[in-house]
């Protein structure tokens, strides 16, 4: 499993999660690597596999050893190692955050409960907003939110990075944390993949000036792909295939930059 991913999974569990349970999980190690996780003593109960229908046990100690007590056999002793417990670092994901997208008014401590303000980030309109909740998947939640929001002063623009749940809320958004940011392995750093104002609907300011030349000839290829049945699925293969076609029938003209390809793709896509 991917190290975000795996992150999410065990955010969403809201407690200690078994470090011998992942440890085959070459995420969990880059996790644990880059502090993502930290180690949180035992486990404080185990699945017991030794009677006929397993069930919880709370884990003990007896004569220094830990284990859990089954009713048919007593006593079962485990190493500590399989009991280890780790716990998400709240703390380390919001700075990783924050960085990510050089975020000013930071705060380093939760607004209160679990809601952690990450800090406002520039876009190409307006700022928005970013804050942290571990999940979003219930009404209970939802207030828990807005009471911590609720104690900040007004933005505009508002944005919530959770680990799974994307409730509908009044004048906020949320979204997954895997699917906002990616994580670079060697180093831990994490690198956005979506656009926090776009995902906010910030609207988008007009910049005015003529329209450009190559946006009717441009929007005739794609389309012409389309009907062709040759587009690809991939927005960037996709732009790339239609800015050859384009040099391939206008050798001798100037033509358009990829990446406003790949914007004139986005449109006739998504019908904007």
């Amino acid at each position: 499993m991917k190290a975000l991913s795996l992150l999410c999974e065990i955010i969403a569990q809201g407690g200690k999660a078994s470090a011998a349970f992942y440890r085959d999980d070459r995420g969990f190690e880059t996790l644990l690597r880059h502090g993502y996780l930290r180690e949180a003593g035992v486990m404080a109960s185990v699945v017991c596999n030794n009677c006929d229908e397993p069930h919880s046990a709370p884990v003990v100690t007896e004569d220094g050893s830990y284990g859990h007590y089954c009713p048919d056999i007593g006593f079962v002793p485990l190493d500590r190692t399989y009991l280890q417990a780790v716990l998400p670092d709240f703390p380390q994901v919001i700075d990783r955050l924050a960085d990510a997208f050089d975020c000013r008014q930071r705060k380093i401590s939760a607004l209160h409960g679990q809601t952690w303000r990450i800090g406002s980030v520039e876009t190409a309109s307006e700022p928005v907003m970013l804050y942290f909740h571990p999940t979003l998947q219930s009404e209970d939640e939802a207030r828990d939110l807005q009471n911590a929001l609720g104690r900040e002063v007004r933005s505009e623009w508002r944005l919530v990075v959770t680990s799974r749940g994307t409730l509908p809320m009044a004048e906020l958004v949320a979204v997954r944390l895997d699917d906002l940011v990616e994580m670079d392995v060697e180093t831990g750093l994490l690198r956005g993949v979506s656009d926090p104002g776009t995902l906010a609907g910030v609207p988008r300011r007009n910049p005015g000036g003529r329209p450009s030349a190559y946006g009717p000839v441009i929007s005739r290829l794609i389309e012409e792909r389309i009907n062709n049945g040759q587009a690809v699925k991939g927005r960037n293969k996709e732009a790339e295939a239609v800015l050859n076609l384009y040099l391939q029938r206008n050798p001798d003209k100037s033509a358009p930059s990829l990446s406003s390809v790949k914007e004139y793709v986005t449109k006739l896509r998504t019908g904007q």
